[in-house]
């Protein structure tokens, strides 16, 4: 479960490659490919483990001057759909 307070990080064994300005995701495990687009490859590169849910959304609705509200959702959402492919791992929650 993904909160205001958790600490996306990429979980090791993807590999990432842009390609016609899209980042593409490889599960090394899996063997499944995501294509994300230019938000959410941004969300994707702050996934460190090192920023907070909450810096993310505040960085993002900085760089596309949007609401933080919908940000906060939409990345939410983005997130889970990470964490259930197994492509994150989630640090202080």
């Amino acid at each position: 479960m993904i909160d205001a307070r958790s600490r996306p990080r990429k979980r090791e064994r993807v590999l990432t490659q842009t390609a016609a300005g899209t980042l593409v995701l490889l599960d090394l495990d899996g063997g499944q490919y995501y294509s994300l687009d230019e938000v959410s490859a941004r969300v994707w590169e702050l996934c460190d483990g090192e920023h907070g849910v909450e810096g993310i959304v505040e960085m993002i609705s900085a760089e596309y001057d949007a609401p933080a509200e919908t940000i906060y959702e939409d990345v939410l959402a983005f997130l889970e759909e990470m964490l259930d492919e197994k492509l994150l791992v989630v640090e202080g929650a």
